[in-house]
C-alpha cells in the first residue's frame, strides 16, 4: 500500500519540511512560487515535496534542470529517492526520462540545455529546480505549458538568489513600491535555518567566500555582485620578496593570439605564490599573449629563473587533447616538480577562498610593475572582461592549500 506522502510516518519526519520558510513555500496558493534560498537550504528537497504532495492521479507534470548533469546528478535524484522514501514510488523510466508516482502520475524529467526542448506537453504542473541558473525563456516557455485539462497548471522553482538584474527577482521580486507582485509568491531562507546540517557547514563555507559572496550564497539577499566580489583594497603591497616556506607557480594557458578575428584575446599568466608566517605573497605574475610554441619557451624559462625548489602547476584541459597536452608540458620541464590540474567548477567558485583570504588581510603582493594590472582585474572581477591573473593566482593558491600539493608532487604519464 502506497503511503500519503501529505501524511508521512513518524520514522520520515525528518524528511518533511520543519521550518517555516519550507512551510509556507509548501502551502502557498498562488499559481507561481519560488523558494529561493541560501547553499545547504534544502531547496531541491523543497521542490521535490512540494510537487510530489501535489501531483494528482491522471495528470502529467515537469521536472527540469539547467543542464543533463545537473538533472542526472542533483535534481532527478532528490526527486526519485524523496519520492521512494515517501513510499509514493512506482517507476522509473530511465530511457525516456519519466518517473511515475505512487498515484499513477507521471512527471517527465528534462534538462534546460535547449529551452525549446519543453515545448510540445500540456502539463498540469512544473518545478524549474536550479531555475537562477537557467535562462528567461525557460520561464515562459513552461508556463505556457500549464493547461492540461483545460485548466491553469501551477509551477514552482528553487535556486540561489543570483541578483536583482537575474530575470528572477524581476518576476517573483516585489513590485518598485515594495509591494508583492500578484499571482506569485517568492520565500527565502538562509542557509543557517536548515536544522539538519551537519556541525560547522555552514562557518566552514563563510571562510571560503568573500562577505559579499557569502551574503547571496548563504544568507539569500538578492544581490548584484557586479564590482563588490573583490576590492583591491584588500591587497596591501610588501616591499620585498619573503623567504619562503612553500611556493607555487600556477599556469592558466590561453588558446588563442592577437589578430584581426580576435583583438582582445586571453592571456597566457603564470602566478608565483608563496607562503610565510599565515600570509601569502604573490610574489611574480607573468603575463602575455602568446603562440603554443612561444608558450613553451616560457614556461620553460621561468621554470629556470624560479628554480627547482618552486613546485609548477598547469592547467589541464578536459579530453585527450588536454591529457597529450599536458603530458608534453611534463616532458617538457624534466626534472622540475610538476602538477597537472583539472580544475571543477566556475572560475568564481574556484576563486573565493583566495579571495577570502585576501579580504582578510592575509594575501599581500610583491611590489612590481605588474601590481596595477593584477589589481585592475581584481576589482572588476567576475564581470570584467579577463580573469586570467585571478584564475592562475587562485590555482597557486589551491596547490599551497591542498593535502600533497606541495611536497609530493606526482604525476601519472601516459
Amino acid at each position: 500500500m502506497i503511503a500519503s506522502p501529505e501524511k508521512p510516518t513518524p520514522t520520515k519526519v525528518k524528511t518533511i519540511s520543519l521550518y517555516r520558510a519550507q512551510y509556507d513555500f509548501h502551502h502557498s496558493p498562488a499559481a507561481y512560487k519560488g523558494f529561493v534560498a541560501g547553499i545547504g537550504s534544502g531547496k531541491s528537497f523543497a521542490g521535490a515535496y512540494d510537487l510530489i504532495r501535489r501531483a494528482k492521479a491522471g495528470s502529467l507534470y515537469m521536472m527540469a534542470a539547467p543542464t543533463s548533469k545537473q538533472l542526472k546528478d542533483s535534481s532527478m535524484r532528490s526527486l526519485v529517492e524523496l519520492a521512494r522514501d515517501l513510499g509514493f514510488y512506482k517507476d522509473l523510466d530511465k530511457s525516456n526520462l519519466i518517473l511515475t508516482l505512487g498515484n499513477g502520475a507521471e512527471v517527465l524529467l528534462r534538462s534546460m540545455d535547449d529551452p525549446d526542448s519543453a515545448r510540445g506537453p500540456n502539463l498540469a504542473g512544473v518545478w524549474l529546480d536550479e531555475a537562477t541558473l537557467m535562462p528567461h525563456e525557460a520561464y515562459t516557455i513552461a508556463i505556457g505549458r500549464l493547461r492540461q485539462h483545460g485548466t491553469q497548471g501551477w509551477l514552482s522553482l528553487t535556486g540561489t538568489p543570483k541578483g536583482r538584474r537575474h530575470w528572477t527577482y524581476k518576476v517573483f521580486g516585489p513590485n518598485e513600491d515594495g509591494t508583492p507582485k500578484k499571482g506569485v509568491a517568492v520565500f527565502t531562507a538562509r542557509t543557517r535555518d536548515n536544522p539538519f546540517l551537519p556541525p560547522g557547514f555552514e562557518d566552514k563555507l563563510r571562510e571560503q567566500y568573500t562577505s559579499a559572496l557569502a551574503a547571496q550564497e548563504l544568507d539569500a539577499e538578492w544581490l548584484d555582485l557586479e564590482g563588490s566580489v573583490a576590492n583591491r583594497g584588500w591587497f596591501g603591497i610588501a616591499p620585498q620578496k619573503p623567504k619562503a616556506v612553500r611556493s607555487a607557480r600556477f599556469w592558466d594557458i590561453a588558446a588563442s593570439v592577437k589578430n584581426v578575428h580576435n583583438e582582445d584575446p586571453d592571456y597566457t599568466v603564470g602566478a608565483l605564490l608563496s607562503y610565510v608566517n599565515m600570509v601569502y605573497y604573490v610574489e611574480d605574475i607573468v603575463r602575455g599573449r602568446w603562440t603554443p610554441g612561444e608558450v613553451e619557451s616560457i614556461i620553460k624559462r621561468t621554470a629556470k629563473q624560479d628554480g627547482r625548489r618552486i613546485v609548477i602547476g598547469i592547467e589541464q584541459e578536459p579530453g585527450s587533447a588536454g591529457k597529450i597536452t599536458g603530458v608534453n608540458f611534463v616532458k617538457m620541464l624534466a626534472g622540475y616538480p610538476v602538477r597537472l590540474v583539472r580544475h571543477t567548477g566556475d572560475k568564481l567558485t574556484r576563486a573565493m577562498p583566495f579571495l577570502a583570504q585576501a579580504e582578510h588581510g592575509a594575501v599581500k603582493l610583491i611590489r612590481g610593475k605588474w601590481n596595477d594590472p593584477f589589481l585592475d582585474e581584481v576589482a572588476d572581477f567576475p564581470v570584467g572582461v579577463h580573469d586570467d591573473q585571478i584564475d592562475a593566482a587562485a590555482g597557486a593558491f589551491q596547490m599551497l592549500t591542498s593535502h600533497g600539493s606541495i611536497g609530493r608532487i606526482k604525476v601519472k604519464i601516459g
